[in-house]
């Protein structure tokens, strides 16, 4: 049975859907946009893959799609070999299983859509303000999205990191091998002054006073956490640990400028006002954030050698006709 993806977005790093960000900048300038060309004016075969038509006019549409998106120009030829690979790709991942339907795409359309302040009905009328059918927006979606889970499959069969290997490398770049090994624990508890999704605003802003009034008198997790425990409607999670390399920068900067025994700013959630009380904070042995990092890197490099190793493979197996 074929394996269908879900519209959820890979995480960071190999190949992941990178140029949303540049894909809308570039769709709020409108100043010299041309139309969508007819289907008569360009739809010259140029090459089958596999049976299916590459033509000028998926061509021109690629090139304008890279010049907004990765800010990148590139020749006739330059762009037929990149659509040739994401036919391949496509095809290929299918034979293995992997795909994704028609509905599933237009969710990450959607979604990549909505992750910018928009619907997916401007987004379509956005790229073709620039000449663009969304149809090759969500070609390429699908195409990243089927390879990437392709390779990573293949990937975790025939690769493993180890930590000689990051040890290794984190040497050759002057690393302190013995920081390598350290981490900082966190003992945190969130607490949570639940609020209706339909409360008024008013309700919201006392709550939200009321949070602030708990923060300023939170000096210890024990008597700060009974005072939560006294409130009405409010909920105090039980203690969690988290490490260092777990959290993003942004966030490990706030764990370690909140002192010991006091909580993060209040902050509006779905839920209702939450705070992160910080009750310890340690160092131990355990991977560290920039061994963590040299890991990751040292795997992208290692999946992008196989993701290429893998599409050569398919370009010699593949039937493809130039006319």
């Amino acid at each position: 049975m074929a394996r269908k993806l879900s519209g959820r977005r890979t995480g960071g790093g190999f190949r992941a859907l990178r140029f949303a960000p540049a894909l809308i900048a570039g769709l709020l300038v409108v100043a010299g946009v041309s139309a969508l060309p007819s289907p008569v004016q360009a739809q010259q075969i140029l090459v089958m893959v596999q049976g299916q038509p590459i033509t000028s006019f998926d061509v021109t549409q690629w090139i304008r799609l890279m010049k907004l998106t990765e800010r990148r120009n590139l020749s006739q030829k330059q762009a037929l070999d990149e659509l040739i690979d994401q036919r391949l790709k496509i095809f290929t991942a299918e034979r293995y299983g992997i795909k994704a339907d028609r509905e599933e795409v237009d969710k990450m359309f959607a979604s990549m859509a909505s992750r910018n302040g928009r619907s997916a009905e401007q987004l379509t009328s956005g790229l073709a303000q620039q000449g663009l059918s969304a149809n090759s927006l969500k070609t390429k979606m699908q195409a990243d999205y089927v390879w990437n889970s392709y390779v990573r499959g293949r990937f975790s069969s025939v690769a493993t990191i180890r930590d000689s290997d990051v040890f290794a490398a984190m040497e050759d770049q002057g690393e302190d091998l013995t920081k390598a090994q350290r981490t900082t624990e966190y003992t945190v508890r969130q607490i949570v002054l639940v609020v209706s999704r339909t409360a008024p605003a008013s309700q919201r802003s006392q709550r939200l006073a009321e949070a602030n009034a708990l923060r300023k008198s939170f000096t210890d997790c024990e008597s700060g956490v009974a005072a939560a425990r006294s409130m009405r409607e409010t909920v105090v999670r039980e203690p969690v640990i988290r490490t260092s390399a777990d959290m993003s920068a942004p966030v490990r900067k706030i764990m370690n400028d909140i002192p010991i025994g006091q909580t993060t700013a209040p902050e509006v959630t779905q839920a209702g006002i939450e705070l992160i009380a910080v009750c310890g904070r340690r160092e131990i042995v355990g991977e560290s954030v920039r061994k963590k990092e040299v890991r990751n890197e040292l795997q992208s490099k290692q999946m992008d050698t196989l993701s290429k190793r893998l599409l050569e493979e398919a370009r010699k197996a593949a039937m493809i006709q130039y006319r």
